[in-house]
Formats: structure tokens, C-alpha cells, sequence
């Protein structure tokens, strides 16, 4: 009988044994994964703020952006190297995913003067926080948008221009100032992409 509790007490040592150490395992992938994702949105911080810096330093004597495109982006090399990444043709954020420019509009009779840029291929937590970059506001950001699917830019030229306030906010615009105090469960909401498919675009003077 005394044998039989202590082969009992070392299987149920035994047994909380494994599941701490699947337990710990866990927290040890999850936070990692945390870390990576984190380290992932400051990148992508970093580039959203040196490509605006860039495409303002091109057209800063211009009193529009012309037919400013990925392609006219591309040629004037506004894209920072850390886009530029090995084996891959096209720039693309840090989440591997495409980076698309595009001329926008400021009211209906300034036509090209502003451009937007989208990041796709982010994660959902990727998208709530470049949604709520408040720092961008200092670099002319008009407005921005999340969408749990792959998005070019100019989207927000068709939507934004001539639509109500209360119209432009169902459609997950919003305007620079209110962008970082956008609430979590909205954010959730608007990036709502299981996978690495939601994207971000935002509107610059």
C-alpha cells in the first residue's frame, strides 16, 4: 500500500511536471512571437516615416504630385533601402507584403495634391497599431484607413473628398487627429484578417 502512494504522488509529480513545462513553452513561443511582431511594427514605423520624408524632399518645390505613381516612385528611388530587400523585386515593408504610392487629392479642386501610400500583407496586430501612428500627423497625414484585405492606394481619394463625416467614419476612415485614439475593439474590427492580409492607407499633404 505505502508503495502504491509513492508511485501515485510520483506520477501526479510527474504529470504537473509535463504540463508546466508545456505551459512554459507556450509563453516562451508566444512571447516571442510577440517580440517579433513588435519588432516588425517599429519597422514599419521607421519606413512609413522615411518614405514620406523622402517623397516630400522630391516634390517640396511643386505645387502638385503630377501623376505620382509606384512606378514614377520607383524610378525617383523614394523607396528607403531597408525596402529594398534581397530576392524580392518590388520594395515591401517589413511583413514582406507590397507597398503601393498613388497621387490623391486635398479638396475636389486640388487634384494631385497629395498622394496616399498602402502597406498590405500586415498582421491584425500590425494594422491596429500603423492605424493609430499618432507621429504622423507632423508630416502632413490627412487621413487613414485599415481594411482586412489586401488595399491600393487611392482608395481614399474616391471615399474621402465628398462624403459626410459620419459616412467617411462607417467606411474605417479617419481623420489625423482621432486616428490614435481609435478604440481597441474598433481597431480589432477594422483589421479583422486572420492572416497576414490586412492593410493600411494613409493620406499626405
Amino acid at each position: 500500500m505505502a508503495e502504491n502512494k509513492k508511485q501515485n504522488v510520483r506520477m501526479i509529480f510527474k504529470i504537473i511536471a509535463f504540463l508546466a513545462f508545456i505551459m512554459l513553452g507556450y509563453l516562451g513561443i508566444r512571447n516571442y512571437k510577440l517580440s517579433v511582431e513588435k519588432l516588425k511594427i517599429n519597422q514599419c514605423t521607421d519606413e512609413i516615416i522615411e518614405l514620406v520624408h523622402n517623397i516630400h524632399d522630391i516634390y517640396q518645390n511643386q505645387n502638385d504630385y503630377g501623376e505620382f505613381d509606384y512606378k514614377i516612385a520607383d524610378k525617383m528611388k523614394v523607396y528607403p533601402k531597408r525596402m529594398i530587400r534581397q530576392g524580392i523585386k518590388e520594395p515591401t515593408n517589413a511583413y514582406l507584403g507590397g507597398v503601393d504610392v498613388y497621387y490623391s487629392s486635398t479638396y475636389p479642386d486640388k487634384n494631385k495634391s497629395a498622394f496616399e501610400v498602402s502597406f498590405q500583407g500586415l498582421s491584425q496586430m500590425g494594422c491596429m497599431a500603423l492605424l493609430r501612428l499618432g507621429e504622423l500627423e507632423e508630416l502632413g497625414l490627412i487621413a487613414v484607413a485599415g481594411y482586412s484585405s489586401a488595399t491600393p492606394s487611392g482608395m481614399l481619394d474616391e471615399i474621402y473628398l465628398d462624403t459626410k463625416q459620419a459616412d467617411i467614419k462607417a467606411n474605417h476612415i479617419f481623420v489625423a487627429k482621432s486616428a490614435p485614439y481609435v478604440a481597441d475593439e474598433r481597431a480589432e474590427k477594422i483589421c479583422g484578417c486572420d492572416d497576414d492580409v490586412c492593410t493600411v492607407v494613409w493620406k499626405f499633404r
